[in-house]
């Protein structure tokens, strides 16, 4: 018994209570904190620049709004991430893709109305399941927001045929698209 007692005492001997030094893991934890914060995106758009986009840099701070998404590039444009003209391909086939004596973009304005049917065939839908009638200032309504996002080496004559087009298909509310100080 006696033997026992000292094995058991000799085991509580071994056993030191260790001090842990936790101010390196806090200051890891700390850095990835200030980190996550400053990538967070708060305006919950997300922005996806196609290849061949260059962004013109600005200094302005007002966060971009929920719209259409047109990106130009100097060959193509993208609706809302998916190609819808692609100039060089377009002009060997011999598509029409000017009109309105080469002011509009065709193939860009047929687009842009089908978006502007399916956005308020959606609002409809919502407004009918929140069971808001016609009058009620809560209801949900097409804004004709089109967010830019060109290239900074496009022409502006350019810049306004797809303005003209944005416009004759409903949207009048234009947001360019920049890169920030911190971006």
């Amino acid at each position: 018994m006696a033997r026992n007692r000292s094995i058991r005492n000799k085991k509580k001997a071994r056993r030191k209570v260790e001090n842990i030094d936790i101010t390196s893991l806090l200051d890891i934890l700390v850095i990835l904190l200030v980190f996550l914060l400053k990538s967070y995106n708060s305006s919950g758009v997300v922005l996806n620049v196609p290849k061949g986009i260059t962004l013109p840099d600005s200094r302005s701070e007002t966060a971009n709004n929920p719209g259409v998404m047109i990106q130009v590039a100097k060959e193509r444009i993208y609706v809302d991430d998916e190609l819808i003209l692609d100039v060089e391909e377009d002009l060997k086939q011999n598509k029409n893709i000017f009109g309105e004596k080469g002011r509009m973009l065709v193939p860009l304005y047929d687009t842009l109305v089908k978006k502007k049917e399916e956005i308020k065939t959606l609002s409809k839908q919502v407004n009918m399941v929140a069971g808001v009638s016609e009058d009620d200032e809560n209801k949900k309504k097409f804004t004709g927001i089109a967010n830019l996002i060109i290239d900074k080496t496009i022409k502006y004559s350019y810049v306004k045929k797809v303005m003209y087009t944005c416009a004759a298909a409903g949207f009048k509310e234009y947001k360019f698209i920049v890169l920030g100080e911190d971006q």
